[in-house]
C-alpha cells in the first residue's frame, strides 16, 4: 500500500473543518507569508531585526512580532511597510472554490518587471 492510497489529498482534511476554523487557518497562512517576505528580506540585505526596525521607524520588538506572526498589521501599516522597502504592495481578492481569498501581493521583483514592461510600451508608443 502506498502512502497516497491512505492520504489521498492531503487537504482532504480541510473539508472536515468548520468555517471560523477554516478562517483562523487562512489568516495564519497570510500572516506567515507576510512574516516571510520581511525575514527574507531582512536577510537578503543582511540587516539584523534592529536594523530593519530603524528603517522602518518601529521597534525591534514589533519586527520580532510580525516575523512570528504574532502581529497582524492594518492595511496601512503593511502599506506604509512596503513603501519604505521599496515594494509594490496591493491586495488581490480572487474566486477560490466559490469562497473568495484575500491576497496579499507584496513584490519588489515583479513590480520592478512590471515597470520595465510599462517603459517598454511606452517606448513603442513614442
Amino acid at each position: 500500500m502506498i502512502i497516497n492510497d491512505i492520504l489521498k489529498d492531503p487537504w482532504d482534511i480541510f473539508d472536515d473543518i468548520d468555517e471560523q476554523t477554516r478562517q483562523e487557518f487562512e489568516l495564519s497562512d497570510i500572516l506567515v507569508n507576510i512574516a516571510c517576505k520581511i525575514i527574507n528580506y531582512r536577510l537578503d540585505n543582511n540587516m539584523t531585526q534592529r536594523d530593519l526596525a530603524n528603517k522602518l521607524d518601529i521597534t525591534q520588538a514589533m519586527v520580532s512580532k510580525i516575523e512570528s506572526g504574532e502581529y497582524n498589521p492594518s492595511i496601512e501599516f503593511l502599506f506604509k511597510i512596503s513603501k519604505k522597502l521599496d515594494w509594490r504592495f496591493g491586495i488581490t481578492f480572487e474566486e477560490n472554490y466559490s469562497n473568495v481569498s484575500v491576497q496579499y501581493n507584496i513584490d519588489k521583483a515583479q513590480a520592478e518587471e512590471e515597470n520595465e514592461e510599462i517603459e517598454t510600451l511606452k517606448g513603442l508608443a513614442a
